[in-house]
């Protein structure tokens, strides 16, 4: 900030200095105002002028909205910058015939509104791991994001107008898709920071917050793709192959991919949980440690997973929308053709043994079963291996000890 407000004043001291040196050696407005724009020295003194007020437009923005940032955040604001950079420079190359002042501006602007973006989304994904947040952040969070959206609701009509008027293709297809997919991400970010709000509310016993984000995180993707493959072919017919889109392309169809992929596969598990996954008894919850490890807290009725571990069936439900492991020992939970079969298999499972079904027991059969055999056999092997090594070396019996220490001083002279 301090070489900003250095940068700035030179260039304002700069700026003066040629403004005063036209309208003094010229009387008149006009011939001043032509020697201004006629001249490159002055005319890049203006050019920088603008970005430096555009500059200080944004920081005064983003310590008013998010005051001082931490280190996460300028480490992802600096990474980001350098990759948008260069997809800019390739959006350039497209347009190089609209190339203008004007053109720069708005560039300069995008560049500028894509970063407070990047920080608003970090500094969400920030408050929702917080324990306790000031209510003042809350209030700033909220006015920032309501401020950007009504930031890209304003460059994107005043993209599509120029479009909608001429009817023929333009720079403004770019601007018009890039304000586009800021207010898709803007609104995206503020219903998740809704969905953790009234979780906080309901004091963390929200189950469905989990479904809810998960679906939110579902269609943002689509639409993301959606306008992704609308502007590649709209800029293919009418400018060629945009290079700067093939990457946010490829990484938003992967990203669509894995979502629908995991969606398929949680609703798969989660189809007939009651059936697939049995009650724990009342003796195994004794058994155990009664915490739920997702929650940490104590289960009076829980579920019990193919390796033995017990859980909370809505906590067991949201831990499947992301990861398909148990989270205790990580041994995948793979769905069997029969959920009686997989019943029968997990009352005989010992919590905390197992770490997969259908160990040792009559009938398993397929790749599943001996892929989990081989593991199970590869690991109960490691486990002798190092409690041999163990016994062997790491803890000698004290009789030893004091046998050697009697033998030693036996032959000492």
């Amino acid at each position: 900030m301090i070489r900003l407000q250095t940068y700035a004043a030179f260039s304002l001291l700069a700026t003066t200095s040629a403004v005063y040196y036209a309208f003094s050696s010229r009387e008149q407005f006009y011939p001043a105002m032509v020697y201004l724009s006629s001249s490159k020295i002055c005319f890049v003194l203006l050019l920088n002028t603008g970005l430096v007020a555009m500059c200080t437009t944004w920081q005064l923005v983003k310590r008013i909205f998010l005051g001082t940032l931490r280190e996460a955040e300028v480490e992802q604001l600096n990474e980001q910058s350098w990759r948008e950079v260069v997809e800019i420079l390739f959006a350039v190359t497209i347009f190089r015939q609209d190339f203008s002042v004007a053109f720069l501006a708005m560039v300069a602007a995008l560049l500028l509104v894509k970063a407070l973006h990047w920080l608003a989304q970090k500094r969400v994904d920030y408050i929702e791991t917080t324990p306790s947040v000031p209510m003042l952040s809350h209030i700033r969070i909220v006015s920032f994001m309501v401020f950007l959206l009504a930031v890209d609701c304003i460059f994107l009509s005043r993209s599509l107008m120029p479009l909608i008027k001429n009817r023929e293709a333009s720079v403004a297809i770019f601007f018009s898709f890039e304000y586009m997919i800021l207010a898709t991400s803007t609104v995206s970010i503020f219903v998740k920071y809704v969905f953790y709000v009234s979780d906080m509310l309901m004091e963390g016993q929200w189950e469905k917050k989990a479904v809810y984000t998960f679906y939110l995180e579902l269609i943002s993707d689509l639409v993301h793709l959606f306008l992704y493959m609308l502007f590649f072919v709209a800029i293919f017919l009418n400018y060629g192959v945009p290079l700067h889109l093939i990457r946010e392309l490829y990484e938003t169809f992967r990203s669509f991919r894995i979502r629908v992929s995991d969606y398929v596969r949680y609703r798969k598990i989660t189809s007939n949980m009651n059936e697939r996954f049995p009650d724990a008894t009342a003796d195994e919850l004794n058994a155990s440690d009664a915490t739920c490890i997702i929650c940490r807290e104590e289960m009076t009725t829980a579920k019990k997973l193919l390796c033995g571990h017990l859980f909370h069936v809505h906590c067991l439900r949201s831990w499947l929308e992301r990861q398909h492991t148990c989270p205790t020992c990580r041994a995948p939970i793979v769905p069997p053709d029969n959920g009686r079969t997989a019943s029968a298999q997990q009352h005989g499972a010992q919590p905390g043994v197992q770490l997969a079904a259908g160990i040792g027991a009559p009938g398993s059969e397929g790749a599943t079963s001996e892929n989990m055999n081989r593991r199970q056999a590869k690991l109960e092997a490691a486990a002798s291996a190092a409690s041999i090594y163990g016994r062997s070396f790491a803890y000698p019996p004290t009789n030893t000890l004091n046998r050697q220490d009697s033998l030693f001083f036996a032959t000492k002279p």
